[in-house]
C-alpha cells in the first residue's frame, strides 16, 4: 500500500506540473485583463467624451486589433466603442516590457482641437478636449520609458500607424491618393459647402508635398494616410540620427466633408 501511495503522488505531481503553465497563463491574462480595465476607466474618467458603459469597459471597448513587437515585448491595442452609437471613438491601449499601461484616445474628426486639424476650425459647438494626438502620444512613449537609444519609441510609432492603423506611407507623387472628398454623415456636427471641403483638401496636399519635398538632413518627414479615419499624420522627426532619441512634431489633416443624408 505504501508503494501504491508513492506512486500516486508522483502521478499527480507530474499532472499538477504539467497543468501549471496553463494555469500561469491563465491567471496572467486575468491580471492583464483587470490592469487594462483600470486603465480605461482611468482614461474615461480624463475624457468625458468618450462613451462609457455601465458595466465593464474592457468588453464595451472590444478589440479591433493587435500587434505585438516582439523583440521589444511591447503590445499595441486599437479598441472601438460599439457601432450602434452615433459617434463611436476608439482607444490605443500600449503595454510595455513591464505590462505598464497607457491608454491614447484616437478621437473622431468630431474633436477638431484634439487633432489640431490644419486649414480648420475648432468647432465651438463640441466640448473641448483639452489634450492633443501630439501631447498624449508623447505622454505615452515617455511614461512608457520609450524613449531609447535603440529607436523603440520610431519603432513603436511605425507600428502604429502602418500595422495597428493599417495607414498607407504618402510619397511626393500621392496627389491622387489625397484629392478625393470623403462624405461623412453627422447629424451632431454643421453641414459644410463642399467648395470649402474641395479648398482643403487641396490646401492640405499643397503643405503635405512642399514638406515632403523638403526634407533635410537635420529633419526627417513622414506622412500616413488613414482612409478609415479620413486623416493624415504628418511626423516631423528632428534631429533624425541612428542611436539616439527620437525628437517629433505631428501636423494632421481633415479629409472629410461633413454632410446630412436626407431621408424621405
Amino acid at each position: 500500500m505504501h508503494l501504491i501511495h508513492k506512486s500516486m503522488q508522483k502521478i499527480l505531481l507530474s499532472i499538477l506540473l504539467s497543468f501549471s503553465p496553463v494555469l500561469f497563463i491563465a491567471c496572467e491574462h486575468k491580471s492583464n485583463q483587470m490592469d487594462i480595465e483600470e486603465s480605461l476607466l482611468n482614461t474615461l474618467s480624463k475624457f468625458p467624451q468618450l462613451a462609457k458603459s455601465g458595466g465593464n469597459q474592457y468588453s464595451f471597448y472590444k478589440p479591433v486589433r493587435s500587434v505585438i513587437l516582439g523583440e521589444n515585448g511591447i503590445e499595441i491595442q486599437l479598441r472601438s466603442a460599439p457601432d450602434t452609437l452615433e459617434d463611436p471613438q476608439k482607444l490605443i491601449v500600449v503595454i510595455n516590457r513591464t505590462k505598464d499601461i497607457y491608454v491614447i484616445p484616437l478621437f473622431s474628426n468630431t474633436y477638431h482641437d484634439y487633432w489640431e486639424f490644419q486649414f480648420d476650425s475648432v468647432l465651438t459647438a463640441v466640448k473641448r478636449v483639452n489634450s492633443t494626438f501630439d501631447q498624449e502620444l508623447h505622454n505615452c512613449l515617455l511614461q512608457l520609458k520609450l524613449y531609447d537609444t535603440l529607436g523603440t519609441a520610431g519603432k513603436v510609432i511605425y507600428e502604429m500607424m502602418i500595422s495597428l492603423l493599417q495607414c498607407q506611407q504618402i510619397a511626393k507623387n500621392d496627389s491622387l491618393k489625397l484629392s478625393s472628398i470623403n462624405l461623412t454623415n453627422n447629424y451632431e456636427l454643421p453641414y459644410e459647402n463642399s467648395d470649402s471641403c474641395f479648398n482643403r483638401i487641396q490646401k492640405n496636399w499643397q503643405e503635405i508635398s512642399q514638406i515632403l519635398n523638403n526634407t533635410n538632413d537635420k529633419q526627417y518627414y513622414d506622412a500616413f494616410l488613414d482612409r478609415s479615419n479620413h486623416r493624415v499624420y504628418m511626423f516631423n522627426f528632428m534631429n533624425f540620427r541612428r542611436k539616439q532619441k527620437i525628437e517629433f512634431g505631428i501636423k494632421t489633416y481633415r479629409q472629410d466633408c461633413v454632410y446630412q443624408m436626407l431621408i424621405l
